[in-house]
Formats: structure tokens, sequence, C-alpha cells
């Protein structure tokens, strides 16, 4: 078993215990090949509950200021294969890096919003996932974690229920072909994750 390995195992255990989930969809993951996962955003443990809920590692980029951690750095990005993203500018680097994963046939995980949502609500998506998904030709898995609490906040022993759509390709965003319409793609890809949530709303 690779490190990776274990410490997802590991994870997997703590947060069954402390923050308890339950998935829906499980079989919409691709088994192999490039993917870009995208889901809302409340909470810092959104990524390792994407991670445990499912079997197939998912890549991420964080802020920059988390790998100023000694141990972080080496947690996420030796270990974890996360990477850094500056989310006060267009960090091309970052998004460069996120399409040459997918073309090698990993699944990178984008929260779309860009930050966590304070009220729960699905904010406004950013184009950056776009611009992969055009680039890469990727199919898109829709995903939404809801919770019951006020806000969608994170609470200890209170379950969480992530729900993972059917995958959906980029000819159905407008993100297919030579001039790939970002920003249509954009709002047509947030409107799917807000009908997935507001279908599971009480799953």
């Amino acid at each position: 078993m690779s490190a990776r390995e274990a410490i997802k195992s590991i994870a997997r255990v703590i947060v069954c215990c402390l923050w308890p989930y339950r998935t829906v969809g499980k079989e919409n993951v691709p088994a192999e090949g490039g993917a870009v996962l995208v889901c809302n955003h409340i909470s810092n443990m959104d990524p390792i509950h994407l991670l445990v809920s499912q079997p197939r590692h998912i890549y991420f980029m964080a802020k920059k200021e988390l790998f100023k951690i000694g141990l972080f750095r080496w947690l996420l990005g030796k270990i974890m294969g996360v990477f850094t993203v500056d989310r006060q500018s267009s960090d091309k680097d970052a998004v460069v890096h996120a399409i040459r994963l997918v073309q090698d046939g990993h699944m990178m995980g984008i929260f779309p919003e860009g930050t966590r949502s304070k009220d729960g609500n699905l904010a406004r998506g950013k184009a950056g996932v776009s611009m992969i998904v055009a680039r890469t030709g990727a199919p898109i898995v829709p995903c939404c974690i809801l919770r019951k609490t006020k806000n969608r906040k994170l609470r200890l022993f209170c379950r969480s229920t992530i729900v993972f759509g059917k995958p959906i390709q980029p000819s159905e965003l407008c993100l297919d072909g030579d001039r790939p319409d970002i920003r249509r793609g954009t709002r047509l890809l947030m409107e799917r994750i807000a009908q997935l949530m507001e279908e599971n709303e009480c799953v």
C-alpha cells in the first residue's frame, strides 16, 4: 500500500467517526481516464469528503497560504498531489498544470465558486473549470455536498450527503469545438450543480 492510499484509508476511518457521510451515485464516477469533478464548496472538509467517499484519487488546487506550513506542504504536495493556486490573480500555471493532469488520465477536483460559501447557497462560478474542460475534452462529473445544518455548516457527528451526478460531456455545455463558449459553459455547469442540489435536498 502506498503512502497516499494509507493516508486515505486512515482519513476515511476518522471522517466516518467524526463527520459521517452517505454517498449517492458513486457509480457515476468514471473508473479511469481523465475527468473533471466539480462540486459546491461549503467547508474546509469538502476535499477530504470527496476523496474518501469514492475510490479514485482526486487532484485538487489549494490556496498557496497552506503551503507555508512545512507539514501541510509535505502532506498536501508530496503525498496527496495538491498544488497551489493564487486566488488573488489569474493563475495560469495552476490551470496549465490541471490541464496536464487531466490529459494524463487523472481526475481533477474543482470548486468552481473559487471559495467557500458563507450561507450555503451556490455562488457564481469562475471560468477556470470551463477552460480546463474545453482544452481537455474530458467528461465533467457534477457533485454536491449537502447538510441539514444552518447554512450547511459542518458540525461534529452531523451527517453529510455527497451526491455524484451522471457525467456531462463538454458538448452539452457548449465547451467543445474550436470556439468553446466559456462564459455560457460556466453558467450551464453551475445550473447543473444547482439542479443536483435541488433534486437531492431531501435525500
